[in-house]
C-alpha cells in the first residue's frame, strides 16, 4: 500500500516550484482593475438614480446613468496599448 500523504506533498512541492508568478500577478492586477472599474460604474449609476428620483434633476440623472453604462466600454478602447 502506498503512502498517499508522501505523494501529495511531493506533488505540492513540484507544483509550487512550477508556479508562474508573473501570470499570477497579471491575473491579480486584472481582477483588482475589474473591481475598481465596477465600483466607479456603480457610483455613476447610483448618483444618476439619486439625481433622477430624489434630487429632481432627471437630465443630470440620465446623463450620469449613460456615463455609468458606457464608461467601461469607452475606457477599454481608449486605454494605452501594452
Amino acid at each position: 500500500m502506498r503512502d498517499e500523504t508522501a505523494i501529495d506533498m511531493q506533488e505540492a512541492d513540484e507544483m509550487h516550484e512550477a508556479m508562474d508568478y508573473a501570470q499570477h500577478e497579471k491575473t491579480w492586477e486584472g481582477f483588482t482593475n475589474l473591481v475598481k472599474a465596477s465600483i466607479i460604474q456603480l457610483a455613476f449609476i447610483v448618483l444618476g438614480l439619486y439625481s433622477s428620483i430624489i434630487a429632481g434633476v432627471p437630465v443630470l440623472g440620465v446623463l450620469l446613468i449613460i456615463i455609468g453604462l458606457v464608461w467601461p466600454i469607452a475606457a477599454r478602447f481608449f486605454r494605452p496599448a501594452r
